[in-house]
């Protein structure tokens, strides 16, 4: 079984299947009962850092791969950035229709 130390984990590049770069790894909530990764916490990179006050959230399941150089995540998380960035900068309301 491969493994991969925190430190190594911590600030490792984010990027969708596609190819687009998110952010890096800031940090992991941890389930207790399986002892598994829950979801990470995701540092924007470039104009989403500057806008988005707090990290993306991912979830496991949208975790595609994980290696030493860089975790692949769902193409579909980029999207979520993007909708939380026009909330961000008022493109979008957060009221529900």
């Amino acid at each position: 079984m491969a493994t991969l130390e925190e430190k190594k984990l911590l600030k490792l590049p984010v990027e969708t299947k596609s190819g687009t770069s998110l952010g890096r790894v800031l940090g992991f909530d941890v389930e207790l009962e399986s002892q598994s990764i829950l979801r990470w916490r995701v540092r924007p990179s470039g104009l989403a850092s500057r806008v988005l006050s707090h990290p993306l959230i991912v979830s496991r399941e949208q975790v595609l791969s994980i290696t030493e150089e860089k975790m692949v995540v769902d193409d579909n998380v980029e999207k979520e950035m993007e909708l939380a960035k026009a909330k961000a900068i008022g493109l979008v309301s957060n009221v529900k229709a």
